[in-house]
């Protein structure tokens, strides 16, 4: 097993069973950040890290600043088949832990129908490994009952949704709004997660 060791500064203590983390970048602006979120990840955990994005986080974020800080090539958001696999099947099947973040309204959307759109959303839906969405949305959007019932369907399905925390806002010229979660926090989320599955699961014997 991969683990952290006791945790520093507030970092949490997270024990996975091969160290395999997944992260997956949508088209907010929080994906700027994920190259540093891979970097710290790798530093605190000496976790093996590959990323995916979408389309949208593509024109965003920088796919080879992402594969230096993973080291790892960047999935999607075209579908490469060039390796000889199923591309979205054999990353479903990769990690121990999937952390969706940002995750956009559009993608929570399509994620709580069932309908894939891209190689990440399609990798999402396949994998059993837990998989925590940290969603990226406006205060105004949450207000919206449909935009709250896709949330509460992804719950109900088994997904893992960190709650919205206060962030610098990039349209309103860095003014304090809703956000997407920080790194710790949403670490921190991941490890209640974690633990709590290990106390669900079936002894064996």
């Amino acid at each position: 097993m991969r683990s952290a060791g006791k945790a520093a500064g507030g970092r949490p203590e997270i024990t996975l069973p091969r160290g395999r983390v997944l992260l997956v970048g949508t088209g907010a602006f929080g994906v700027t950040g994920l190259p540093s979120w891979a970097l710290l990840m790798r530093m605190w955990y000496g976790w093996s890290l590959r990323a995916g994005l979408t389309h949208s986080a593509a024109a965003l974020v920088s796919g080879d600043a992402l594969a230096a800080a993973t080291q790892a090539p960047v999935e999607g958001p075209e579908w490469r088949t060039s390796a000889g696999v199923v591309p979205h099947l054999e990353l479903a099947e990769w990690p121990d832990l999937v952390i969706v973040a940002p995750a956009t309204t559009a993608f929570i959307a399509k994620c709580a129908l069932g309908m894939p759109d891209s190689l990440v959303l399609s990798a999402v839906l396949a994998t059993r490994a837990p998989v925590v969405i940290a969603p990226s949305i406006p205060e105004s959007t949450l207000e919206r009952p449909a935009v709250r019932r896709n949330l509460e369907s992804l719950r109900q399905d088994g997904f893992h949704v960190v709650p919205p925390r206060p962030g610098v806002s990039a349209h309103k010229g860095g003014e304090i709004a809703s956000g997407m979660p920080d790194l710790v926090a949403t670490l921190r989320f991941a490890q209640q997660v974690l633990e709590q599955g290990r106390e669900e699961a079936p002894e064996q014997g």
